[in-house]
């Protein structure tokens, strides 16, 4: 996985509702793992002195503040390969727990404007299932149509 696309699963694994709730409802391992991710961050980023930008994020999880702790999280991935590599290894094993994650249009900055239509999201796997769509998302005229997510 390149460092951007963990950076971004990661805050998003951090800051999603859906993850906090499958770990209660898939039991021991994945709230075993869930506790080991959020330990490893908050860990890193005590020890590198960019605690504050977690806390921030995590009172107002604001699209910019998280957006911060991603912009964060990859520059410690960048310096720590240990770091990197544990982080994948945990993202890994939540996915193999089965926690679905799905992100569709996300981060996009368009000049122009955007048109989307019959999008769909669909996990037909049982467990925790965060789905994302049209997130972080500017563009001078925005039209949406038949957009779903089912789990």
């Amino acid at each position: 996985m390149e460092l951007v696309t963990l950076a971004a699963t990661l805050a998003t694994l951090f800051f999603s509702e859906a993850l906090k709730e499958g770990g209660k409802t898939l039991g021991k391992e994945v709230s075993e793992r869930t506790a080991q991710l959020v330990t490893s961050v908050r860990n890193k980023f005590k020890s590198s002195g960019t605690e504050g930008l977690l806390v921030r994020a995590e009172k107002q999880p604001s699209e910019s503040n998280i957006a911060l702790v991603e912009a964060e999280l990859v520059a410690q991935i960048e310096e720590d390969p240990s770091f990197a590599t544990q982080l994948q290894d945990l993202v890994q094993q939540l996915q193999a727990a089965g926690v679905v994650r799905q992100v569709m249009a996300s981060g996009l900055d368009l000049s122009g404007d955007l048109e989307a239509g019959d999008l769909t999201q669909r996990s037909t796997q049982a467990g925790a299932v965060d789905q994302v769509m049209l997130a972080d998302v500017k563009a001078q005229n925005i039209k949406l149509g038949n957009l779903t997510q089912d789990s």
